[in-house]
């Protein structure tokens, strides 16, 4: 609300709805793979600042990009079975502790 704006609480006598905004939960993920097998992690920060990593061993041996889109799938596909109402905003994880929004 813009600071100008004045806040008043005197309603009228009619039901008043209120919304709750949350923060949204944040997913970090990254993948990387090598010569003896390809990994993916995943971490939720939840609104509350609870942290849930998940780890993953790939099966198949690919390129570092593929674990990092594996790793997004996977952290995609948890956030659908959680049933999460929040908001959720992807971001990538790399190895020099950068975090980036992840867009396509």
């Amino acid at each position: 609300m813009p600071a100008e704006w004045e806040l008043s609480d005197d309603l009228p006598d009619e039901d008043v709805l209120v919304i709750e905004v949350t923060p949204p939960w944040k997913m970090y993920f990254d993948g990387a793979s090598h010569k003896e097998g390809a990994g993916a992690g995943v971490v939720f920060v939840t609104s509350e600042g609870e942290v849930l990593p998940y780890s993953f061993t790939l099966t198949h041996n690919c390129s570092n990009n593929m674990a990092e889109y594996q790793a997004l799938i996977f952290g995609l596909e948890i956030a659908v079975d959680a049933k999460t109402t929040t908001t959720l905003s992807v971001w990538r994880f790399s190895a020099s502790g950068q975090s980036t929004p992840w867009s396509l």
